[in-house]
C-alpha cells in the first residue's frame, strides 16, 4: 500500500478527512441539528447566484471585446491607409485629378 497518502478533494484542497470531520462537528455544534439543513441550503443559494453573476459578467466582458474587434481592425488601417473591404463590400477608390 501507498504510506502517508492524504484523502484529499480537488475543490477542498489540502484538507484531509480529520479536519473536515472537526469543521462538521463544529459546524453541528454551533448550529444545531435542526438549523444546519438550513444554512447549508441557504450557503448553496447564495454560492449559486454568485455563479450566476459571474457567468453573466463575463458573457457582458466577452461581448464587449467582440464589440471593440472591429473598431480596432478599422482603426489599425491608419487614417492615410486605404481601408480593406469585407465581403459583399466594394473597397473605396481614390479618385486624385
Amino acid at each position: 500500500m501507498m504510506e502517508g497518502m492524504q484523502l484529499s478533494y480537488a475543490f477542498i484542497g489540502g484538507i484531509g478527512l480529520p479536519e473536515l470531520l472537526i469543521v462538521l462537528f463544529l459546524a453541528l455544534l454551533i448550529f444545531g441539528g435542526k438549523k444546519l439543513p438550513e444554512v447549508a441550503r441557504s450557503m448553496g443559494q447564495a454560492m449559486r447566484a454568485f455563479k450566476d453573476e459571474a457567468h453573466k459578467l463575463k458573457s457582458e466582458v466577452e461581448l464587449e471585446a467582440e464589440k471593440e474587434e472591429p473598431k480596432e481592425a478599422v482603426s489599425a488601417a491608419g487614417p492615410g491607409e486605404p481601408q480593406k473591404a469585407s465581403a459583399g463590400e466594394q473597397a473605396p477608390v481614390d479618385q486624385k485629378g
